[in-house]
């Protein structure tokens, strides 16, 4: 049997199961998704933190040593 998966971005006060599932002995687990581990659907408006970290550098120029 396979697993069932679904993300909510906003919980809905009823869940509504699998009709296929409905005759088996089954496990329902409810985790909240962490800001960090959350799916993010890029917008359009949103800098992505890489971007603010690219070139964002305003110490002294950093020289890598070279190794003998």
């Amino acid at each position: 049997m396979e697993a069932v998966r679904k993300i909510y971005h906003q919980l809905p006060d009823v869940l509504k199961m699998p009709k296929r599932l409905q005759q088996y002995r089954v496990e329902v687990i409810l985790l909240p998704l962490e800001e960090a581990t959350s799916v993010r659907r890029p917008t359009k408006n949103k800098i992505s933190p890489l971007a603010r970290f690219a070139g964002a550098w305003t110490g002294e120029m950093l020289v890598r040593e070279e190794h003998a």
